[in-house]
């Protein structure tokens, strides 16, 4: 194997203070919940259609949501703030949907027990 070069290393500046290095502490970001909060935002909103159960799932991904927009607003340029702030967005629209379909649901069932019991 001739002519292979190993690949290059790490490149160390010296500093101008003589023998010491610069070093950058490369931060670690704090990890978030965002993907389950979006699994849990889109499963909600799914369900929402099947008589407002997907409230179940979307009520919880909106407070797993808001937790991990929190960390992420804290700290620019997290991996994860677009997939939080999705997740909360979505959140909302599943627990819209699904309050409706359950009012809607529930005004039925009221309106033909009142229907039924007036004679009509």
């Amino acid at each position: 194997m001739q002519g292979v070069q190993p690949p290059p290393s790490r490149i160390i500046q010296p500093s101008q203070f003589g023998g010491m290095v610069q070093s950058q502490h490369i931060g670690v970001m704090p990890s978030t919940n965002a993907v389950t909060a979006l699994v849990l935002s889109i499963i909600g909103v799914i369900g929402a259609f099947f008589y407002g159960l997907g409230i179940v799932f979307s009520i919880p991904g909106l407070v797993i949501a808001n937790k991990a927009r929190a960390i992420t607003t804290q700290i620019p340029g997290h991996p994860d703030s677009g997939m939080a702030t999705a997740a909360v967005v979505i959140s909302w629209i599943g627990v819209i949907i699904g309050g409706l379909y359950i009012l809607a649901v529930v005004g039925l069932i009221l309106f033909f027990i009142f229907a039924f019991e007036s004679g009509f």
